[in-house]
């Protein structure tokens, strides 16, 4: 397929950075990739069964910095669209949200995590009721899909919070640290179920 033809020039002015009441919410950009690594050093044993590209990529500084230049790059390819979750506060990198986009369909595939250390203070609640809309007026979505282990029992609760709707199971989807290969849940909201 040939990301050149499904190029909107209405994409080209989207926002690259959107404030949320606990979050500055920010397009990754050339320099980021120190504050990357360190985010998911530090995370790593939490997110490498779920983003085993990212863990891969990001094992060195030079591996996170040439990472964040090819988010920069899918950006403007539009293809997807890779932030850092900010803290207002204290301007650290608390999270990363990225939201791939399948055209001619315009559905976005989104992932994210938060820093361990920060679970349970709604980083991520307040990133998606600012985002959400995001990808639906900005970003011109029809559908938002999120894919979540079946072993993640928080993911849903989320997804439900913001009118997700459970669409699956995909059997195999993942490869676990273990070696064995794990499910996935697939849940999505369309543009006009929405509120």
């Amino acid at each position: 397929m040939h990301t050149e033809n499904f190029i909107d020039a209405n994409l080209y002015d989207v926002e690259t950075v959107v404030l949320g009441k606990k979050v500055l919410i920010r397009r990754l950009r050339e320099g980021d990739g120190k504050f990357f690594y360190d985010l998911v050093a530090e995370n790593n044993s939490l997110i490498s069964e779920y983003f085993p590209v990212i863990t891969s990529a990001l094992s060195t500084l030079d591996g996170a910095e040439l990472y964040v230049r090819k988010t920069i790059i899918s950006w403007l390819k539009q293809e997807s669209f890779s932030f850092g979750l900010w803290d207002k506060d204290k301007l650290c990198l608390v999270g990363y949200l990225d939201i791939s986009r399948r055209m001619p369909e315009n559905i976005g595939e989104l992932r994210f995590f938060t820093d361990k250390n920060r679970m349970g203070e709604g980083i991520m609640s307040d990133t998606l009721s600012t985002m959400i809309p995001y990808f639906f007026n900005q970003l011109l979505l029809n559908k938002i899909t999120i894919k979540a282990s079946t072993e993640n029992f928080t993911l849903p609760t989320l997804a439900r919070k913001f009118g997700f709707l459970r669409e699956g199971e995909l059997r195999g989807e993942i490869y676990k640290q273990s070696g064995d290969r794990g499910d996935v849940w697939v849940y999505g909201l369309l543009k006009n179920m929405y509120k």
